[in-house]
């Protein structure tokens, strides 16, 4: 009797299935015009907002799309402001290796020497992290990454120095018997750590006395001409900020009874006849403050941001001074492990499978990438306002491959 009520009950709703079925429409794929395929995408993808630039000879050929702020019907400009995430990580690389050149760091010593605080990794007797362990990700220090600590709409009240010491030192709130270390030796395995380059990071402030938000804003910003970039929420207008976005995803099935198996019901239209289409909706999330700034959090526009890629490109400031010497330029760029290790790992810098150097950034309701040819000195950003995941990835991926190989 269950079977046969599951058969009569789907034949009621054939009709209804029927006509929820999406009308063919023409793909991105068939689209040949480049503004013309990046809304398609966008729409396939659900994204909301876009912004892209491709940078060759030194100028940035810079476009939009679709929507800062969906609610409000905010376009995305040139100018909105968006988080670029873990992106934010080699432009701290920068203001690291401009300290390597004034004297008040170096690569290869003890960051102990440095810190008001001892990092010791208890699972290894007699260890040496450094600045290149850090920015390479091999200093033996787990990953960390915890949204309960992140700060809705303001930066987060805890400093960076206590969050560090609550998790790496003995005394601290959240070492976990040394749970945020890894057992291996530093410089013998790669592994991804935000946490790591949240004490690369601290660094700065260790060495200057200002925070790396600070010396940022004064010292690097500024001589990009990035003047509404920052890491702290506090420097910017919230509302210039495009609103994350997170995609949830419904299939709208008329509700059955609790006795009823759905699942099963579910199964069988889908067999019959192709389940109707996905109802997209966008969760908006607020602006987030985190302890752990430095391994993400800058907020910038694809303007400002494609600035700064043309000034590591040519290593120029705005005012045509040497981003960093020779030496530390080259250092930059150069693989930073034992090929045993890693074959792609530079100062923060990482190659991906295009060939090409860069970094990619991901949060809750942002996605970001920014990759360059050192030798052909041209290269792109791409910046959602939306979280990674397969959709959004495989977006990136097909734009970026055509701002590069073809005319926008």
């Amino acid at each position: 009797m269950k079977k046969l009520a599951i058969i009569i009950l789907l034949i009621l709703l054939l009709p209804l299935a029927v006509l929820l079925l999406p009308k063919q429409q023409i793909t991105s794929n068939t689209i040949e015009s480049f503004d013309d395929y990046v809304p398609a995408l966008m729409k396939e993808a659900a994204i909301p907002g876009l912004a892209i630039a491709k940078i060759s000879e030194g100028k940035a050929d810079i476009r939009t799309y679709g929507y800062a702020n969906i609610e409000q019907n905010k376009a995305v400009t040139d100018s909105t402001l968006f988080n670029i995430a873990s992106v934010s990580k080699p432009i701290m690389g920068i203001a690291l290796l401009q300290l390597v050149d004034q004297g008040k760091l170096e690569l290869d010593c003890d960051i102990n020497d440095y810190l008001p605080f001892e990092i010791d990794n208890p699972h290894i007797e007699g260890e040496k992290i450094t600045l290149r362990h850090l920015v390479s990700h091999s200093a033996g220090i787990a990953d960390y990454y915890d949204v309960n600590s992140y700060s809705e709409n303001q930066d987060s009240p805890i400093s960076l120095e206590a969050h560090l010491k609550a998790l790496l030192t003995p005394a601290g709130q959240h070492y976990n018997k040394g749970g945020h270390y890894l057992e291996s030796e530093p410089g013998n395995k790669r592994k991804y750590s935000n946490l790591g380059a949240a004490l690369a990071g601290y660094l700065v402030e260790a060495t200057t006395g200002v925070s790396l938000a600070q010396y940022s804003q004064q010292l690097l910003f500024n001589s990009l001409a990035m003047t509404n970039t920052s890491w702290l929420l506090h420097d910017l207008n919230l509302a210039d900020i495009a609103t994350p976005y997170e995609v949830e995803t419904c299939v709208p099935f008329i509700p059955l009874c609790a006795d009823t198996e759905s699942s099963e019901l579910n199964y069988l239209i889908g067999e019959y006849v192709n389940p109707p289409a996905k109802y997209k909706h966008f969760k908006a999330y607020p602006h987030f403050g985190n302890p752990q700034y430095p391994d993400g959090g800058v907020r910038t526009s694809v303007k400002e941001l494609s600035q700064f890629l043309v000034a590591v490109l040519n290593n120029t400031t705005a005012n045509g001074d040497a981003l960093l010497s020779e030496s530390q330029y080259s250092e930059m760029m150069k693989l930073q492990l034992p090929e045993s290790v890693s074959t792609n790992q530079r100062f923060f810098w990482r190659d991906n499978s295009m060939g090409l150097t860069g970094h990619m950034g991901s949060d809750l309701g942002v996605f970001s990438a920014l990759y360059f040819d050192v030798k052909s000195k041209q290269g792109f950003i791409i910046i959602m306002n939306r979280g990674m995941d397969s959709k959004s990835a495989s977006a990136m991926k097909k734009i970026a491959q055509k701002m590069m190989t073809n005319a926008m």
